[in-house]
């Protein structure tokens, strides 16, 4: 899973709070304003964790930002957002059907065409 994207955090996190973070799959920038998703973070996990952060933090913090997350092996592109107390998660590319193509023809099922001669 590949992530773009923070969420700002006002007010920061203190160096001290940011440890118990670890736990909610997420990071916290140098200063504490913005947290990231870890890079292993499982997607569930991380919209767990910021639920749960959102809902601890309720009235003291505010959350704000989007953060997209892709997954190169179903190629499935997801935006997860954070604002006004509510995070939300929003599927913005669906991983494609599995279509099994070969390209081998069956001439048994085609018939055959007679082509005009040059004469």
């Amino acid at each position: 899973m590949e992530y773009a994207g923070a969420v700002e955090v006002d007010p920061p996190f203190r160096p001290d709070e940011s440890a118990w973070l670890v736990d909610a799959e997420w990071t916290v920038s140098g200063d504490g304003s913005t947290i990231r998703p870890h890079e292993r973070a499982q997607l569930a996990a991380a919209v767990g964790g910021l639920r749960g952060l959102v809902v601890v933090d309720a009235g003291a913090r505010s959350y704000d930002g989007v953060v997209a997350a892709y997954d190169s092996t179903t190629r499935r592109l997801v935006i997860v957002s954070a604002r006004g107390g509510r995070v939300t998660q929003r599927t913005l590319r669906k991983a494609p059907p599995g279509v099994n193509r070969d390209n081998v023809i069956d001439l048994a099922s085609h018939r055959r065409t007679v082509s005009r001669q040059i004469g």
